[in-house]
């Protein structure tokens, strides 16, 4: 249990709405997500541009209701940022309300006040969505497939390549940068619908993390295999090193993409080819047991290190 387990301790007892990436609310019959994101932890501007930081903040929270069955329709800002940086604030405010509009999100109101570094936070309320349709970590059912959307790891690539400047081939820099600093959105909510899936999680702080996430709310047994898939092309790069690979795709936060569980025979090649259309590729890792934890053959797990909030770095 981290410091951020401990925050959401003191609010989960007794309460039907924390667990997920989203809270439900049965009255209105709407999915509510937030995300904050901070200089210097999140962001700094000697490598994001003002258009790129507004992005991220509205990916971590869209990406979070598609993860949940919904569609993202209202939002809430709230920044606070110097004087300084008045012209910086100003950019994120213009270049997420043009985002906000091209994905039908309409931003409703917030709050302004000043601090000594850039703070965001926005709070985004679904369109009305069943409460049947609402896809929660904790239903994961035994003889599950596990998914996840093909090609991940290029967002802690990029990363490591910034911050850690460590080397790669032009083709994997250009690539992880641009996934780093402006993870690309998918969209998938709609054809969430056409599959029977039975649990689901947003990566966002990583695979790992998220896997351990629904195996102990569904109280299932996850094994993972088969890990090769994930990322063909960066498992290929480091084929001289494997263990390095799957620590990379296994610890990738900020990917944005879901791990979900399902019955396989749902996943139509009807299915498949419509994601396809989308540039989604999915891969199954594993499968659902009955018992609990996390388990893979491929390599210890014990070895990889969970994401940490309270740490401004990646472990690798």
């Amino acid at each position: 249990m981290g410091l951020e387990d401990d925050v959401i301790s003191i609010f989960a007892k007794n309460n039907d709405f924390i667990g997920d990436d989203c809270a439900y609310l049965k009255k209105t019959k709407q999915l509510i997500a937030t995300d904050t994101i901070v200089e210097n932890t999140h962001f700094n501007l000697k490598y994001f541009s003002p258009k790129q930081i507004a992005h991220r903040l509205l990916i971590s929270n869209y990406s979070d209701v598609q993860a949940s069955g919904g569609k993202s329709k209202f939002a809430l800002l709230n920044i606070s940022f110097p004087k300084n940086k008045k012209k910086e604030a100003t950019l994120i405010c213009k270049y997420l309300n043009l985002s906000a509009k091209k994905l039908d999100i309409q931003i409703i109101g917030g709050d302004t006040t000043s601090s000594k570094e850039i703070i965001l936070s926005l709070t985004i309320l679904s369109d009305t969505i069943k409460s049947r349709d609402v896809i929660l970590r904790s239903t994961a059912k035994s003889g599950d497939s596990i998914y996840i959307f093909k090609n991940l790891g290029y967002s802690k690539l990029g990363y490591l390549s910034i911050n850690k400047k460590i080397k790669l081939p032009t083709y994997f820099k250009n690539k992880s940068h641009k996934q780093f600093l402006e993870p690309k959105l998918l969209k998938y909510h709609d054809l969430f619908k056409n599959l029977n899936i039975n649990s689901c999680m947003d990566i966002s702080d990583s695979l790992i993390d998220s896997l351990y996430e629904i195996s102990r709310q569904s109280k299932k047994k996850l094994t993972i295999n088969n890990l090769n898939v994930i990322n063909p092309s960066i498992c290929k790069f480091f084929n001289e090193d494997i263990m390095a690979y799957l620590k990379l795709v296994l610890t990738s936060g900020e990917e944005y993409t879901p791990v979900f569980t399902m019955n396989k025979k749902y996943l139509t090649s009807k299915i498949l080819s419509l994601f396809k259309k989308r540039g989604i590729g999915i891969v199954e890792i594993g499968k659902v047991d009955k018992g609990s934890g996390l388990k893979c053959d491929q390599i210890d797990l014990k070895l990889i290190k969970s994401f940490d909030h309270f740490k401004n770095s990646y472990s690798y």
